[in-house]
């Protein structure tokens, strides 16, 4: 249930979630730098992407419409001559590699965090409220790596240079340990404009693309696997994904099809899936296009691949769609989930809405009902947060997360709400 909360609460690292595929930060600033441009020019302040954003990952990490080589303001290495296609297989096949070191680091730690005492199911204090400041702040860093190889093959990727938080809005406590998820990363090779195909891991249509998917604490983390995805659309557009993903939880026993899930995402006006460019734009200034999506998604698991989460070990299939969408300077959305050949039946669903008060400054209010497996009843919570952009860079964030039930059961106390000031930066 941690987990859930955690996504509940770290609006500051996703406060665009319905809008733009968020989860991960797949376009880093070594790109901004191969391009000399601005973050803004993919991201809706960083780490959330815009719809260009997603155009740049969709096309293989390279800016959209082939002109990856027009735009590019860093030379990049030759490995090779021309010649050498000639005379392949005789000779290596030509290759090229970033011009500079194609690495980007991220900072970001909880700098204040209040958390409000709790009581116990019979009314007896259980634990007194805490104020932190200082404690864990800008503690987590991650460094990102990520670049083009020639005209087909590209890689992204990160390693946690320190422990992270399970939950970037809080202080490292019992309940939000400081955890390490090492090294993740893959490489995509592009077959053609929008036919993509990806090994390793850290794959961002994992999450689905976007924030308020509702399945990811809920699994183990997938380890080594494969993703394909398909991308059309010169304005709104199609997205199709599909992957097979180890489990990772069992030494010796994982297969590579522990984890299979499949999604499809329907655009409808606003810029182009593949594109990033046509329909109009209601905040142009952080790629805010006025659009409507629907998506829909499975996922399913093997039983012994579950064992770490005891009360769902029977849940094997997952079910869910998601609408989102927005117009000017607001953004929303809502989705929905729930599993199948049960006994626990999840019954997951979030709400979403925001506003840019400026380009640099975002408001969002966001309501979770969610289960994780460590906990046998939903946790239904309200979080509010303000997300302000000292720089494209650099931003902080509040949030007050509140929970809208008493809820104390034999694993955990979730009922204390919290308010916590974040802060990070990368460059």
């Amino acid at each position: 249930m941690r987990k859930k909360l955690a996504i509940a609460s770290a609006v500051s690292l996703s406060v665009l979630p319905m809008l733009v595929p968020a989860k991960d930060a797949s376009a880093i600033p070594a790109f901004a730098r191969k391009y000399g441009t601005s973050c803004y020019t993919c991201h809706s302040g960083f780490p959330a992407r815009n719809s260009f954003g997603e155009a740049f990952r969709n096309n293989g990490y390279r800016w959209p419409g082939g002109e990856d080589e027009d735009k590019s303001k860093q030379e990049q290495l030759k490995l090779g001559s021309d010649g050498w296609k000639k005379s392949f297989p005789q000779s290596p096949w030509p290759g090229e590699i970033p011009g500079s070191v194609p690495f980007a680091l991220w900072v970001r730690g909880p700098l204040v965090t209040y958390t409000e005492g709790t009581t116990t199911s019979a009314g007896n204090p259980a634990n007194k409220s805490t104020l932190n400041y200082g404690t864990g702040g800008m503690g987590a860093a991650t460094l990102f790596f990520g670049g083009t190889m020639g005209d087909n093959l590209s890689a992204f990727g990160q390693y946690n240079l320190t422990n992270v938080p399970s939950s970037a809005t809080s202080a490292p406590s019992a309940a939000n340990p400081y955890t390490n998820t090492a090294l993740s990363g893959h490489v995509t090779w592009s077959f053609a404009p929008g036919v993509n195909l990806s090994f390793g891991n850290g794959f961002s249509d994992w999450t689905f693309g976007n924030a308020i998917q509702l399945y990811n604490a809920l699994y183990p983390t997938p380890g080594t696997g494969v993703e394909f995805s398909y991308i059309k659309g010169n304005s709104g557009g199609l997205k199709i994904t599909g992957g097979l993903a180890e489990a990772g939880t069992a030494a010796g026993v994982n297969k590579l099809d522990d984890i299979r899930y499949v999604r499809a995402k329907y655009k409808i006006g606003g810029a182009g899936l593949l594109s990033g460019a046509g329909g109009t734009y209601g905040n142009e200034f952080v790629g805010l296009d006025n659009h409507f999506s629907v998506g829909a998604e499975y996922v399913s698991a093997r039983q012994q691949s579950l064992v770490t989460a005891a009360n769902f070990a029977s849940a094997t299939d997952f079910y869910g769609a998601d609408v989102t969408g927005s117009i000017g300077s607001f953004y929303g959305g809502v989705a929905y989930s729930k599993s199948s050949g049960d006994g626990v039946k999840f019954d997951n669903s979030r709400i979403q809405a925001g506003y840019f008060v400026f380009p640099w400054m975002q408001a969002t209010v966001t309501y979770s009902n969610l289960r994780g497996g460590d906990e046998i009843t939903n946790d239904p919570t309200v979080a509010f947060a303000v997300n302000t952009h000292l720089r494209a860079n650099a931003y902080i964030t509040t949030t007050y997360t509140a929970h809208t039930k008493n809820r104390i059961t034999p694993i955990s106390n979730t009922t204390a709400d919290q308010f916590v000031v974040t802060a990070g930066f990368a460059f």
